[in-house]
């Protein structure tokens, strides 16, 4: 991903109020091409953990960004 491309995604994630602190620095960490395991580690839990809070994350973020495109 173009550096300022991610930049700006890190912007939006670190806004986000719909995201608790975890999941906006797994996001983060993502963007930035940490693995799985590597996070897993930090946090103490499993790369699959890690997985399925970044899915729900995104979900989150997601439904976010469609409600202010579509109620905007």
């Amino acid at each position: 991903m173009a550096t300022q491309t991610a930049k700006h995604f890190v912007s939006i994630i670190k806004n986000a109020k719909e995201l608790d602190k975890k999941e906006k620095d797994i996001l983060i960490r993502r963007l930035k091409n940490i693995t799985l395991g590597k996070i897993g580690r930090k946090y103490k839990v499993s790369d699959e953990r890690i997985r399925q809070i970044e899915e729900k994350a995104l979900e989150k973020f997601i439904k976010k960004m469609c409600q202010l495109l579509l109620f905007d």
